[in-house]
């Protein structure tokens, strides 16, 4: 089963959901990167988001247009 958890996001309380499959310390590194584009000030849902793509790119493989890439590249400087 999912587990839902609160996080504090740019002084706001958000949910995120870590999923059956994401071991705690690939979960961790999710929040890590979420982390990261917070102090970018991106908008909560657009770093929920972002995060879950870095996810699939590092640890699933997957691909996606290269402006994604390079947009990721970029805010994780």
């Amino acid at each position: 089963m999912d587990n839902e958890i609160e996080i504090t996001y740019l002084n706001n309380m958000e949910k995120i959901i870590q999923y059956n499959c994401e071991s705690n310390k690939r979960f961790n590194k999710r929040i890590e990167i979420i982390k990261i584009l917070e102090k970018k000030n991106i908008k909560w849902k657009e770093a929920n988001k972002l995060g879950k793509i870095w996810y699939n790119i590092t640890y699933n493989k997957c691909k996606y247009n290269p402006k994604l890439y390079k947009l990721l590249n970029n805010l994780l400087k």
